[in-house]
């Protein structure tokens, strides 16, 4: 069962801006293999009030406000860098999950689960750092 949108954990944000700090982002080939992901992640221990699917049409909807607010001078750090990036991969079709796994371990874990289900790639946002997960 696909989540609703009333039911999607409210996109990470700072100031306006796309900021998942404890967060790991997954792009996926496809939004059915991010969905795909999703369920594995689900079906593995994974809580699903931290795994959150966003369509390519909602991450393009959420990143177009997040543009909008990102040359406040207030808002500084690689998120901003990465809104073009993920934008054109969604144009292009891609899915994405936003997993909430400030813990290592766990965002390790989800990565080696997701891998062979079109996973793209994987980063994780800590503090000062984006850490690009193998």
């Amino acid at each position: 069962m696909r989540e609703s949108t009333k039911t999607k954990r409210i996109f990470p944000t700072s100031f306006g801006v796309f900021s998942p700090t404890g967060y790991v982002v997954m792009v996926f080939t496809t939004d059915a293999d991010a969905e795909r992901g999703r369920r594995a992640l689900l079906e593995n221990g994974f809580d699903e009030q931290d795994v959150t699917h966003y369509t390519n049409d909602e991450l393009t909807a959420e990143f177009q406000k997040s543009e909008e607010h990102a040359s406040s001078p207030v808002q500084i750090g690689q998120e901003v860098a990465k809104i073009d990036e993920y934008l054109a991969l969604a144009k292009e079709g891609s899915g994405f999950l936003v997993l909430h796994a400030p813990d290592e371990e766990a965002a390790q874990s989800a990565v080696r689960i997701v891998r062979p289900l079109g996973l793209k790639f994987a980063e994780k946002y800590n503090r000062f750092t984006i850490e690009e997960l193998e």
